[in-house]
């Protein structure tokens, strides 16, 4: 790959902050972390509590003098609110449930496990009745799998838990799985540290694992138990993969009247996905609809568990396809599996369903890229008629919405907002007309503090022809006759967005580090979905494209933008984002001079997840995995820290530790940050990782010497 040189019109680099200055800086950049911002803004959310019957709504306004709640009679539809008293706070329910239990939505029955066998609980009395008998190590019903991310740091906090399971209507009966996870490697993490353990021997504990390359994987075998009887049923449905949580993949869900069970299995390869109906009696199933296969592999645009969504009790089904290179939906007749007409088509793409009037036959779906001049990556309400007519814009304003939906979906709340405008929350018709405000969010203290606006953009892609979409993340007390250091907040997996959308909305921590002095920049580039198929499928196993598309979005911002300097440009991320990371610092040097790369997945075939779905199975596109980090460590030439969670049971410290061991044959001179206690996801959430961060970009980028005495504190 041929490098890029950038050049940028900088007026001049801002002052070196005196060690007092700096300190400040620190202090206010932990007032910009996720878990900490939010105390400045008031209103951000209204927390809508419909009555049963549809009739009211009542919400609370939070300003910073305090909380007032307000009740809408829609029945009246006057549009006036009235001021309430607040709501009691509910009774504890007694006796207490353990947290191991899952309970039915009727009250009447738990469920648990023990030594990996189900257990019937009566509740209230507590009584237990064995209800399996013929659990067996790494063979057990109902728990997640010992891969799933968070699992180990979860065990050694010593917390039980519940099984996975979902009620029948009625919450007599309970579908839930069994994973046969035997025979797989026992991938092993030294534990050396329990957090809070006093004279903490270390101890090895071993993970049940399958690779991409593995044969095996760890599948559900799906199953449902009739509590009133202790019956098991087990259901003839192709076994579906169990992704990052309990549920597995594809979604599962009873027919309304508690007869039939759907789920929707994905290929290993992720390249079709099969629609199954099962009887809840007997267990035998078939067939449906199949969607697929396409070249590559399916994208998750929209929630795989609603892929397809039953009509009634499964008489119809609404079922999403990327099959015109556009995801939309499309109706089928669900006794035949024959299509009988697309709902909504042409060259947008949804993002979710919202409602479904199965009385009006109206779908109700989010989507973007439809109305001409607005961000296709913001999500719009619509409307459309089951037969594809009448389709109708109920969300107007340029903005990105969340929609929440009374339960006789007569009207719907519409939070709508941008990057840079805070949330409108307006309650509307389920025809789109507006009702009533029902308040805006107040940024008076973030402005109060120096508070600058982030910027969204559109730039080329790589190809000169491609518009891509970002976000720039600015300092408080922003001065564009400055410049500024630019940071790349990257990912580059194909199944992800990364820039934001909406208010606040954050990744990695960004808007915290950009108030140290930095321009951070998220971009979504080729091969990244909610846009075409077409478009998703470039980074089908190419790491060059999101490279390639992110350094002409810096080349092209450097030129647009005075303020940034081309000549200090950084670049983070974590997991795939970490892999980039170290990828963007060996292929473009002369551009990336600093960089931070956690739990990096350096090589993927040695990912703690037996499928890729942005690189297809290694026994079918071997060229995918070739070569790794490792093979182009002699490339380095900025300043890099490798960074990774010890109890990282989603990407292994060892993946690391190898790229370590990479650069060191390479005699690179780089730096290693391993917290001892944190797990895949919490990294981010600590406050002593993120200030490593903080001071590996403000002493190698800045030229700063970050200060010594700062806390930066970690999420609660």
């Amino acid at each position: 790959m041929a490098a890029l040189a950038v050049v940028g019109c900088a007026p001049k680099k801002e002052r070196s902050a005196t060690p007092e200055q700096l300190k400040q800086r620190y202090e206010h950049a932990s007032e910009y972390l996720p878990w900490t911002v939010g105390k400045h803004v008031s209103g951000m959310s209204v927390d809508p509590q419909w009555s049963a019957d549809g009739k009211k709504l009542r919400y609370q306004w939070t300003t910073a003098a305090g909380g007032t709640y307000y009740e809408i009679d829609l029945a009246a539809n006057d549009g006036k609110r009235s001021e309430v008293e607040p709501p009691e706070p509910r009774a504890k329910a007694a006796p207490s449930v353990a947290e191991d239990v899952l309970v039915a939505p009727n009250g009447r029955w738990g469920v648990k496990v023990i030594e990996g066998n189900l257990y019937r609980v009566e509740l209230p009395s507590g009584r237990q009745t064995q209800l399996t008998t013929d659990a067996e190590p790494d063979y057990v019903y109902g728990l997640v799998p010992q891969w799933a991310s968070a699992s180990l740091t979860t065990r050694l906090a010593g917390k039980k838990s519940r099984p996975y399971g979902l009620w029948s209507p009625e919450g007599d009966r309970l579908l839930t799985y069994r994973v046969d996870e035997r025979g797989m490697y026992k991938l092993p993490h030294l534990v050396p540290v329990v957090p809070g353990a006093k004279h903490q021997v270390p101890y090895v504990h071993f993970q049940n694992t399958a690779w991409p390359s593995s044969e095996q994987r760890q599948e559900a075998e799906l199953m449902v138990f009739d509590l009133r009887t202790g019956k098991r049923t087990n259901l003839a449905i192709l076994k579906p993969g169990i992704g990052y949580g309990p549920t597995p993949e594809g979604g599962l869900r009873w027919s309304k009247d508690g007869t039939r069970i759907f789920a929707a299995p994905e290929t290993r390869d992720y390249r079709s996905i099969t629609l199954y109906e099962a009887d809840a009696a007997t267990g035998r199933a078939r067939a449906i609809v199949t969607d697929g296969p396409v070249a590559t592999a399916l994208q998750p645009d929209v929630d795989q568990g609603e892929r397809f969504l039953p009509i009634g009790n499964g008489a119809e089904f609404i079922v999403y396809s990327e099959r015109s290179d556009w995801g939309h939906y499309y109706l089928y007749d669900g006794t035949t599996g024959a299509l009988k007409n697309a709902i909504t088509q042409g060259e947008w793409a949804v993002h979710g369903v919202a409602n479904i009037d199965e009385a009006g036959r109206w779908l109700y779906f989010l989507a973007g890229g439809r109305e001409t001049g607005h961000d296709p990556y913001y999500s719009h309400l619509y409307r459309v008629r089951f037969d594809g007519s009448e389709l109708t814009l109920l969300t107007p304003e340029s903005a990105h919405h969340e929609i929440k939906f009374s339960p006789d979906g007569r009207f719907f709340v519409d939070t709508y907002s941008t990057v840079a405008q805070a949330p409108v929350h307006v309650l509307r018709s389920s025809a789109g007309a507006e009702i009533l405000e029902l308040g805006r969010a107040d940024t008076s203290r973030l402005v109060e503090q120096g508070w600058t606006s982030p910027q969204r953009f559109s730039v080329k892609a790589a190809d000169d022809e491609t518009d891509i979409y970002g976000v720039l993340f600015l300092p408080a007390n922003f001065d564009e006759r400055q410049s500024y250091p630019l940071i790349d907040a990257t990912y580059g997996a194909n199944f992800r967005t990364q820039a934001p959308r909406s208010f606040l909305q954050d990744r990695q921590s960004a808007l915290a580090l950009a108030q140290l002095g930095f321009v951070v920049m998220f971009v979504d580039g080729r091969g990244t979905p909610l846009r075409s198929q077409s478009m998703q499928d470039l980074g089908f196993g190419r790491w060059d494209v999101n490279l390639d598309d992110h350094v002409a979005a810096i080349r092209q911002l450097a030129a647009r933008h005075r303020f940034i300097d081309a000549d200090r440009v950084g670049v983070y991320g974590h997991s795939a984002g970490g892999f980039s990371t170290v990828h963007a610092m060996l292929e473009q040097p002369e551009l990336f001079k600093v960089g931070v790369a956690s739990a990096g997945s350096h090589d993927f075939d040695l990912f703690i997840y037996p499928v890729n779905r942005e690189r297809g199975l290694p026994k079918d596109h071997p060229d995918h995995f070739e070569p790794t980090n490792y093979e182009h460590a002699d490339r380095l030439r900025g300043k890099l820290m490798l960074a990774h969670g010890f109890v990282d049971d989603n990407v292994h410290v060892g993946i690391t530790l190898q790229m370590a061991d990479a650069l060191i044959r390479a005699n690179k001179d780089f730096d290693l940050f391993i917290h001892p206690t944190v797990n895949h996801q919490s990294f981010y959430r600590s406050g002593y990782a993120n200030r490593k961060v903080w001071n590996y970009f403000v002493e190698h980028l800045r030229k700063e010497t970050p200060p010594a005495d700062v806390r930066v504190p970690d999420a609660d």
